[in-house]
């Protein structure tokens, strides 16, 4: 159990995320406890529709009885505090993945099979051209 004051922050597995966001809009995400250490936490975030994100929040600089760190590491990307997080990370991420989605090229493709004959189809109707399409897959998570 980890006391943080945040309000996506919640003392959950990561079943519990998954099953939280499940319902939720694409983009929405929650932080919790890591599994990994006691000094760090989990960002679970809604990538797109059916495709959730665990990425590992690692505190450092943290006080002897501090709630969190005060220095938090994404990879090589550091950040003060949560809301930092979310506004230098989850945000663009979100705003990055609405672009793609939105993109013309874009196919909501459940499987590599449904890409490829749509991209066949239309390489039939103009042959001239050569297309081209790109989606996520659910078995490249």
């Amino acid at each position: 159990m980890r006391r943080i004051a945040h309000e996506k922050f919640k003392n959950i597995s990561s079943r519990r995320a998954l099953a939280e966001l499940q319902d939720s809009e694409v983009g929405d995400y929650v932080f919790r406890p890591s599994t990994r250490s006691e000094n760090s936490i989990t960002l679970t975030w809604k990538f797109f529709k059916k495709h959730f994100v665990h990425i590992d929040i690692i505190e450092q600089e943290k006080p002897q009885g501090a709630a969190i760190g005060k220095r938090l590491l994404i990879s090589n990307d550091s950040f003060e505090n949560l809301r930092e997080i979310i506004e230098r990370y989850i945000i663009p991420c979100n705003r990055l993945v609405r672009e793609v989605t939105s993109h013309t090229k874009f196919l909501d493709a459940e499987s590599f099979e449904e890409l490829e004959e749509r991209v066949k189809e239309e390489k039939k109707e103009q042959p001239s051209r050569i297309p081209y399409r790109f989606s996520i897959l659910p078995m490249y998570p």
